[in-house]
């Protein structure tokens, strides 16, 4: 309790010196995620398993999925944990706290809310194949907003500053793409292919930037490496260079 109070003292550089708090941490500061895991250990974790000890729960840092049996155990759920979290000195945040229906093959009911986004993925309704056919399920897969973020870090890495061999290339990209890869391709991996797709053509634009090719003649070249090989590229495992 020493050292908490200590973070939560600590103050804030502002670029020209220490400003001073008596509570709470900066957004961004490195200890910020660890004490608010400790708090809400205590404020929801044990509260839920006390009060509700009934109603599974999944909690990442601040973001947390209640699953409860229909729409009205979902509000009172909603009235119980905004006044727990009042008790505790915080709010929700409305605009994020949604009551999701998890629509498939069983529960076929129209609901607006129909698919939420947790850590990097979406789940929501999607007919996936079984060993009874296509069947509607309630599954994850990587969120648009997962994509984007991927699409943003890839272009800090291949852009026409960059002026390694493809091996270099293949180095510097794989070390990244394959914590992707591993992580989201881990539910419907297909979901991803056009992500991947779309590294395939920034390479393409960056052979043809490189090497002063056109466009055929670069995804020729890189179809070449592909089928000498083709373990070289990671996400080369769902989609080809071509």
């Amino acid at each position: 309790m020493k050292y908490v109070e200590r973070w939560l003292k600590a103050g804030v550089s502002n670029g020209n010196g220490i400003e001073n708090s008596d509570k709470g941490t900066p957004q961004v500061g490195v200890i910020s995620p660890l004490l608010a895991n400790i708090f809400l250990h205590f404020a929801f974790d044990m509260w839920m398993l006390k009060g509700y000890s009934r109603i599974p729960f999944e909690r990442y840092c601040d973001d947390v999925i209640i699953h409860c049996s229909g729409k009205e155990q979902a509000l009172l759920m909603k009235l119980a944990i905004a006044k727990r979290m009042k008790e505790c000195k915080l709010e929700l945040n409305e605009q994020k706290t949604q009551i999701v229906y998890c629509r498939n093959q069983i529960h076929k009911e129209k609901h607006e809310q129909v698919s939420f986004d947790f850590l990097g993925y979406t789940f929501r309704p999607r007919y996936c194949p079984t060993k009874k056919g296509l069947s509607l399920l309630f599954t994850p897969c990587m969120s648009i907003h997962a994509k984007n973020d991927v699409r943003e870090k890839v272009r800090k890495v291949i852009n026409r500053s960059f002026k390694g061999t493809v091996q270099q290339l293949a180095q510097v990209l794989n070390q990244k793409v394959r914590g992707w890869f591993q992580y989201y391709c881990k539910y419907n991996k297909y979901t991803t292919t056009d992500l991947w797709y779309w590294l395939n053509g920034k390479m393409i634009n960056w052979v043809m930037d490189n090497r002063r090719f056109g466009k055929q003649k670069a995804v020729k070249w890189l179809k070449t490496i592909y089928d000498t090989n083709p373990g070289m590229f990671v996400h080369w495992q769902l989609s080809h260079p071509w």
